[in-house]
């Protein structure tokens, strides 16, 4: 009797696809790249510079990306080419396309109730009024993944909210928000190699 061939399980169809997903949300175009709304890409594209690796449009995914080794772990960094509130497009395409599982996704964004230049991660949550993560919720179908949130304070006075996230820091900001960027970006190194608890302990 001919033996039939072993069936591959899915976890191994599954182990060829396995990397990490890191995204940095913000707005498309030059006139948004300075904003507090985008230092999610900011953080990112640091990133890419620092690892001398070229992004290129990948019109699947609606965004510029970058593949990466850090400390031996394949990566895939994105920035959505879609405007905030349709992130999870973005998010949602690469995840299925790459069969990423939730718990290798971090998502970088900015953070309203954080203090200016606060490094802080969560594994799980709601969208806390954030456009970007709303969508990316949605698409997802589920609040169950990695995210860094980044302080950009409140704005002063009375001034509208959908304003100052859409403005650029001031020349004294800047000194912290570069801070930040590089804790961030050393983090997002501690989250990829270490994990998200250690990630954590080392940075909330």
């Amino acid at each position: 009797m001919r033996r039939r061939p072993a069936k591959r399980s899915r976890f191994a169809a599954l182990h060829r696809y396995v990397m990490k997903l890191i995204v940095g949300l913000g707005n498309p175009g030059p006139s948004y790249e300075k904003t507090r709304h985008n230092i999610g890409a900011r953080v990112v594209s640091h990133i890419g510079k620092k690892e001398k690796i070229h992004f290129s449009y990948n019109r699947s995914f609606q965004s510029k990306t970058a593949y990466c080794s850090v400390g031996g772990q394949r990566c895939l960094f994105l920035i959505p080419c879609t405007f905030m509130n349709l992130s999870g497009q973005a998010v949602a395409a690469a995840l299925r396309n790459k069969r990423i599982a939730f718990d290798d996704l971090l998502v970088i964004y900015d953070d309203l109730d954080l203090p200016l230049g606060s490094v802080r991660f969560k594994k799980k949550g709601s969208a806390g009024g954030h456009k970007g993560m709303d969508s990316i919720i949605c698409s997802l179908g589920t609040n169950e993944f990695n995210r860094m949130k980044l302080g950009i304070g409140r704005p002063a006075d009375k001034e509208v909210v959908s304003d100052y996230v859409l403005s650029c820091f001031s020349k004294n900001e800047n000194p912290v928000v570069n801070t930040m960027v590089q804790a961030a970006m050393q983090a997002s190194y501690t989250w990829i190699t270490e994990g998200i608890d250690v990630a954590m302990n080392h940075f909330n």
